[in-house]
């Protein structure tokens, strides 16, 4: 049947009316107002258990009242909850709680022991004042070695009032109010505070964080977050001589109207010795990484640091989760993991509302949880959290990251739950109706029963078991986490002396959950208790706690980071004491601290399991002049490998390609035009120094770069090449096709569907004439379009002939259009090979990469193939013939292969094999048994081939792309799912019934990159290590140097915003370590090469300074990196 042709569509935009997901989210007020190595653990070998508020006589709730006065209509934050502190305020070595309450009394418990509690919130006289109360936080504020409260207050909003307050704890389980006497009686939009020595002068400053509540200034473009707002911006203030004084301005900290700050971390994350601040800020604001200047100011530096944030930025921690001495960032978000959830809530934005707000100065940013790795010293962070597994865990407070099972790893629990969903679709396509506008517009501005008619928001809490390789496991049904509940702020510590960590929820609308850790208690007699050690400071003057403490702690296998702060989790903070934990075998070797002077000292002798103080002494301590030195030299102390120092300069700038795939065909499993034009090297004059052919898009010059006797390049312009200006280049080849000694060029031009297929598509090729002189030669015309240029001699004849790849139809992604190949028939002249000739190599659809390696050593080049949708697959030359080779390892791992060489990695003499896939840090979480599927059929009867991607989910196969994607390709789908509701939860099979086929469907059940010692005797597959797993290896370039290095090329940005770019590898250096006998991680710290960009295949250049360089184009520019 003839396919019948796909018209031009609009820029791809969201089925709901509405511009953004900011401006759903924001809607509801703005229209009512104007109209693994450890085994999962299963539920009978629980950590936690929940006590019975019968039994604990800890009977807080956080009460919501709903009014005509204060409710969700008018205040978005209505159901945000509130926090929860522990410490011991009475020093009797009993961890009590202190509750926030919205818009009751806060209260004060007292710990009687054996998870026993008193309420004696009247006698200290700590019931709080205020309209709204949210965060809280414990800091002895006046250095008498008792533990003060600290309570912040939205006010001035709505008819809110109050002031922030401060409460002096007198030593007799009484407490005095006195914010106004120490100037921290702030009256606004108060979120959380945290009290940190930021100027190293010895007494605690305070960062303030406040949130804006949607005035009429919030909005418009990124620009505002310069602006200073007294309410809704966030605050510095400085103690000066026990006064606190507002020090914001001028010292780089945004005070903004766009800040919606939920989430506030303070730590030393570049390991300089001073402390740095990492924000997370709701909605289309970006967070903020603050890096301490060391001068009293801040330098805010998240876009150079981070590739992406989490989009619904709520709470955050900051912790060594990996245990490499680096302190990574957790920040959580609101994507559902419950099918019938996700598919029915907003979570992305539409991909042109997402290149608007970019464009528009703010950042990368999705909706899901975010665990940024810190792989370069606090310079660049990396977000694997999909990888990891903890990305989903719907509307989420609180992360606490702790080793609660003591088995050393750490573990990650996640506070959750909203009472209402402000983003169901449904509801919010219920509100753009006509008439319910209209009645908002008449009526009065509460309406009960429209808020009633809001879904239900509660979700039980995620307990998250850390495993090998960072991989975490679910097991929050086996620790009494079945139950629902709006769980905000949230607490671990070790409320009954036991040794492990207990957990402390503030719920909303509910008793405050008590988690009992059960680790200690399930050891059975006989059986050797977790070894701990736990440690507490006293330190000096007017910071006896030693806030900003840092603790390295090393062992045999690990070394782990900790730090004493005030601001542990959502709206909360926990006691100073630090747990430390070790894996089986392993055992502690030293302790260095590092005091808030930056003194530092060593411990080696340690008691385990039980409280250890130390006690700053100035006579055991040392000083240094450089911490940077110190504290990275003391985490690289076994260093498996040295950095090369290298320099990266501008060699040329390049216009970009607009990527329009999505306009065409949004159901894409991404897109497959470059963004950035090609770049080939090669000695093009023969006279020692390699050249650069530098490509362009459309009606941009193309020429030549020659490389000069100074070390520099030279730039020749080309006229054979002025004729084709307006071709957009996409890949270049250097080949000598005519055998005269001399490399001759071969180009590719755009499958732009907007392109002339008859003039701007066909392949070029220039004939080099020698002194840079080139003269075009046409080619035979491809009958498909084609993407990719390779060049070998198919039949032994001596000349080098030409396989170009077919290109991926915008129009229709499945039709299986052909490669061709051009046989050399002299002189360069070439000639279309008979059809089906080398059918085996032209029929393998979606081909990303082919080379030529001599694999059997036979002195004849092979061919490797890498795909997607297919195994990657092995041609040796076998008498002129190509034979495919069998690799039975690999020949049912069905990938996205994205590249793949030969290469000897470990240095045996045998041909290894590197192959690079799609890599696991995505939403598709592919394996052999939950493989990926592909539904390349005709849906919707219209005589054209659609696409459908199915992914696995609790046994059931699903459409990857949500309700508005698909009706976007298959408008039929309107009709029969008439809700987001009546569609969420259905499986593939149910919407398309009959119209699929299985037997018909693309397959891809392996994800992961592997290496392949030895190919052609192959006893196993070895997964590369976790760090390359992270994001699609895109090209792989042996170096050929003495240590084997191979560089592999990741990041790839070309996906819709709900599967959210891929920029956590980079170029990155991997080689053998052949004493170890493994492969090495990436010591992306050390390595510029290493950013969030997509970039080009890294090519060899020669310089008349020497061999060992790379080019690579990424942003538009074209870079020479020199090693």
């Amino acid at each position: 049947m003839k396919k019948a042709k796909r018209k031009k569509r609009l820029p791809y935009t969201s089925g709901i009316a509405l511009k953004s997901t900011v401006a759903v989210c924001c809607a509801i007020v703005a229209c009512i107002a104007f109209f693994n190595s450890c085994e999962k653990k299963q539920a009978g070998d629980g950590i936690f258990k929940l006590v019975a508020t019968e039994d604990s006589h800890l009977d807080f709730i956080n009460h919501n009242i709903v009014s005509d006065s204060v409710n969700i209509l008018d205040y978005l934050y209505f159901y945000n909850g509130a926090g929860v502190a522990s410490a011991d305020f009475n020093n009797d070595g009993l961890e009590d709680l202190y509750f926030t309450s919205n818009q009751g009394e806060n209260k004060l418990y007292l710990n009687k022991g054996g998870l026993k509690f008193e309420d004696i919130t009247q006698k200290a006289a700590l019931k709080g004042t205020g309209n709204w109360k949210t965060g809280v936080t414990v800091v002895d504020i006046n250095g008498d070695g008792l533990k003060d409260i600290y309570v912040c207050v939205v006010a001035n909003f709505k008819g809110f009032k109050g002031k922030n307050q401060l409460y002096i704890n007198n030593g007799n389980l009484t407490f005095t109010e006195s914010a106004a006497k120490y100037g921290l009686d702030f009256s606004a939009f108060s979120t959380q505070a945290s009290f940190f020595d930021y100027d190293k002068d010895g007494d605690l400053d305070m960062f303030l964080l406040t949130s804006s509540v949607h005035s009429n200034d919030t909005y418009g473009d990124s620009t505002q977050r310069f602006k200073y707002s007294h309410d809704a911006g966030d605050h510095l203030f400085r103690n000066d001589n026990g006064k606190f004084v507002d020090a914001t301005q001028g010292s780089g900290i945004y005070s903004a109207p766009i800040g919606y700050g939920l989430g506030l971390s303070i730590g030393d994350l570049n390991n300089d010795g001073w402390d740095d601040i990492y924000v997370s800020n709701d909605f289309f604001e970006q967070d903020y990484y603050y890096v301490n200047q060391r001068n009293g100011t801040f330098k805010e530096e998240l876009k150079s640091a981070f590739g992406h944030t989490s989009l619904f930025s709520m709470g955050n921690a900051i912790s060594d989760v990996n245990k490499d001495g680096h302190l990574d960032v957790i920040s959580t978000d609101m994507l559902p993991e419950e099918m019938k959830v996700l598919k029915s809530t907003i979570n992305d934005e539409p991909l042109d509302i997402y290149n608007q707000e970019v464009n528009a100065g703010y950042y990368y940013q999705y909706s899901k949880n975010s665990l940024q790795l810190n792989v370069g010293n606090g310079n660049k962070f990396v977000d694997v959290s999909l990888y990891a597994g903890m990305s989903a865990t719907d509307w989420t407070w609180s992360p606490l990251v702790q080793d609660f099972d003591m088995d050393g790893r750490k573990d990650m629990f996640f506070s959750n739950g909203i009472k209402k969903r402000l983003n169901d679709m449904d509801y919010l396509k219920y509100l753009g109706d006509p008439n319910v506008i209209k009645d908002f517009k008449t009526s009065r501005f509460f309406d009960k029963e429209k808020i009633n008619l809001m879904p239900d928001g509660q979700v039980h809490n995620y307990l998250y078991h850390g495993g090998d390789k960072l991989k975490f496991t679910d097991i929050s049904e086996g620790n009494d986490m079945r139950d629902t509940s709006v769980s905000a702020g949230a607490v671990a510590i070790d409320l009954d002396n036991d040794g492990d960590l207990d957990m402390v929820t503030n719920n909303m609308d509910a008793p405050a959950f008590i988690y009992q850790n059960m680790t200690m208690e399930n050891v059975k007699d006989g059986e050797a208790k977790p070894i701990y050690l736990n440690f507490s400071v006293k330190y000096t003057g007017l910071n006896p706690d030693g806030i900003g403490t840092k603790f390295f702690m090393r062992s045999t296998k690990e070394l782990d980071h900790q730090e004493i702060q005030t601001s542990t989790a959502y709206e909360s903070t926990q006691n100073n004491n630090l747990t430390f934990t070790f894996l089986p075998g392993d055992k502690p070797v030293e302790l260095m601290v590092v005091w808030p002077d930056n003194s530092h000292q060593l411990i080696k002798n340690f008691s385990p399991n039980k409280k250890t103080l130390i006690t700053y002494n100035k006579a055991q301590v040392k000083s240094t002049t450089d911490m940077v030195a110190l504290i990275t030299g003391y985490i690289k102390g076994d260093a498996q490998f040295t950095s090369v120092p290298v320099k990266a300069s501008v060699l040329a700038t390049l216009q970009q390609y607009d990527t329009p795939d999505f306009n065409y065909y949004n159901l894409l499993p991404h897109t497959y035009l470059p963004h950035t034009p090609t770049v080939e090297v090669a000695d093009i004059d023969k006279d020692g120094l390699d050249d650069i052919y530098i490509g362009g898009i459309a009606g941009d010059e193309k020429y030549i770069l020659a490389g000069n006797k100074a070390g520099g390049f030279t730039k020749i312009t080309v006229d054979a090449f002025a004729a084709f200006k307006d071709y957009g280049d996409t890949e270049a080849h250097w080949a000598d096709v005519n055998n005269d000694g001399l490399p001759d060029l071969l180009v590719m031009s755009a499958n732009h569907p907007l392109a002339d297929p008859s003039k701007r598509v066909q392949p070029r090729l220039y004939i080099n004439k020698g002194s840079f002189k080139f003269e075009s030669k046409a080619l035979p015309k491809l009958e498909d379009a084609a993407a990719k240029i390779f060049v070998y001699d198919f039949n032994g004849d001596g000349l080098k002939d030409l396989f170009f790849t077919a290109a991926v139809s915008f129009t229709d992604y499945t039709t299986t259009a052909k490669g061709g190949v051009l046989l050399n028939k002299g002189s360069g002249n070439f000639a279309i090979a008979p059809q089906n000739s080398f059918a085996q190599l032209t029929g393998i659809p979606y081909i990303t990469g082919i080379s030529a390696s001599d694999v059997d050593h036979n002195g004849v080049d092979d061919i490797i193939v890498s795909s997607e949708w297919s195994p990657v697959q092995i041609f040796l030359n076998k008498n002129k013939k190509l034979e495919k080779f069998s690799l039975p390892l690999l020949d049912d791992a069905k990938g996205w292969w994205q590249s793949a060489a030969i290469t000897d990695l470990d240095g045996d003499g045998k041909a290894d094999l590197i192959a690079g896939n799609w890599g696991e840090n995505s939403k598709y979480n592919v394996s052999a048994t939950q493989p990926l599927y592909g539904y390349n059929q005709d849906l919707d009867n219209d005589g054209k081939n659609d696409l459908v991607l199915s992914y696995f989910y609790k046994g059931k196969y699903y459409p990857f792309r949500p309700k508005n994607d698909l009706e976007q390709e298959l408008p039929y789908l309107k009709k029969e799912f008439l809700s987001f509701q009546k569609m969420a939860d259905k499986t593939t099979d149910e919407i398309f019934k009959d119209k699929i086929n299985n037997d018909k469907r693309l397959v891809a059940n392996q994800f992961n990159s592997v290496f392949i010692s030895d190919v052609l005797h192959a006893k196993a597959v070895t997964e590369l290590p976790y760090l390359y797993q992270q994001a699609p290896v895109r090209s792989i370039l042996p170096l050929n140097n003495k240590q084997g290095d191979v560089l592999l090329n990741g990041n790839f940005w070309g996906v819709v915003p709900y599967e959210g770019k891929y920029d956590a590898l980079g170029i990155v250096t991997m080689h053998y370590d052949k004493q170890r006998k493994q492969l090495s991680l990436p010591e992306y710290w050390v390595n510029p090469l290493f950013n969030f960009q997509e970039m080009s295949a890294p090519q060899p250049v020669k310089t008349a300074t020497g061999a060992g360089y790379v080019v690579v184009t990424y942003e538009g520019k074209m870079l020479l990196v020199t090693r």
